[in-house]
């Protein structure tokens, strides 16, 4: 009877093992492609098409913490530099429980961000990792009181799972790390190759004054083919090019999006004392309805395209006009 109570703790013991080392390597991994994911570039970086014309007050709970986390490069590094130290942290046996302290304390606060400021693309993620998180505090909750509170305890770290002659291949721990963070930052590379396209016409473009067409004010070249296109009438479109660098065309192609239904209620919905949350709501279906229902032209047009210095010239057979590249005068 105490023999297969013995061998019943020990195969808790082993399965709480393997359960806590998933969880510390999948943090770790996450950590390491996060943290690169902010050393090049590829977070924090709203695009071109949310530059110049939008108002603070019309960004939504990402745009708003993607410009202000975006805003210093240098934060955005340090914020980085954490990670990868929480990382390396829990990947060491008798650094693990720092290493939890340390994930935890801003993971939390990531979570808090994404729920409250309505990221709902991360927020899945955050709760997986704030959960894994508190699973590694709790599961070593009498080590964790012995390591900061200075208790003891006859827990041990290291169960017998392993064979003694495996253990002393603890060099291949290194490895395995090495290969996580190499791993990391190909992975947020290929990303950034894959998706942060920056085609010949990157760029926020501007109409000539002398020579404008009415259809076209601002043009903005996004990355992974993404377009924006706003009028003289303040009517704004988004949607997508496609360019052939051989012939010298490019093709636009975008729907009218506007959030003018929204206003013109806006003044009705405050006086109805709606909590917040239920107003954005509210904005969302009347943003859409309203542009289901007015009539406005759509872009489905294709282009030749000179480029000169600063200047990009459009033409086809209907017109030909010029915008002027000024995307540095938006971007910090």
């Amino acid at each position: 009877m105490i023999k297969k109570l013995l061998k019943s703790e020990q195969l808790k013991s082993n399965i709480l093992y393997i359960l806590r080392l998933i969880c510390r390597y999948y943090i770790a991994f996450r950590m390491f492609s996060y943290a690169f994911a902010k050393i090049l570039k590829s977070q924090f970086d709203l695009g071109l098409s949310y530059l110049g014309d939008e108002s603070i007050n019309h960004f939504n709970g990402f745009m708003l913490t993607w410009n202000y986390y975006g805003y210093s490069r240098t934060y955005g590094l340090i914020i980085a530099s954490t990670q990868i130290i929480a990382a390396l942290l829990l990947l060491f046996r008798k650094t693990e429980r720092i290493g939890v302290i340390l994930f935890l304390s801003f993971m939390i606060n990531i979570l808090l961000v994404d729920i409250f400021y309505d990221i709902q693309g991360a927020l899945s993620m955050a709760i997986k990792l704030s959960v894994m998180g508190v699973f590694l505090l709790i599961s070593d909750w009498s080590g964790i009181k012995s390591y900061f509170l200075k208790f003891k305890t006859k827990t041990p770290l290291f169960p017998d799972l392993l064979p003694k002659k495996l253990k002393n291949l603890y060099w291949i721990k290194f490895l395995v790390i090495g290969g996580m963070i190499f791993y990391g930052y190909n992975y947020i590379s290929t990303i950034k190759k894959n998706f942060l396209l920056k085609k010949e016409i990157f760029g926020i473009y501007k109409a000539v004054p002398k020579n404008f067409n009415e259809r076209y004010f601002r043009v903005y070249f996004d990355y992974d083919y993404g377009l924006k296109i706003k009028d003289f009438n303040d009517n704004i479109y988004y949607g997508n090019f496609a360019i052939d660098s051989l012939q010298k065309s490019v093709t636009l192609n975008a729907k009218c999006y506007t959030e003018t239904g929204y206003f013109l209620v806006k003044d009705s919905l405050n006086k109805l004392n709606l909590p917040k949350d239920s107003i954005k709501v509210f904005t969302k279906e009347i943003t859409n309805y309203f542009n289901k229902k007015r009539i406005s032209e759509s872009y489905n047009e294709t282009f030749d395209f000179k480029i000169k210095n600063d200047t990009l010239i459009l033409k086809n057979k209907a017109t030909s006009f010029k915008l002027v590249n000024v995307t540095d005068k938006y971007k910090h």
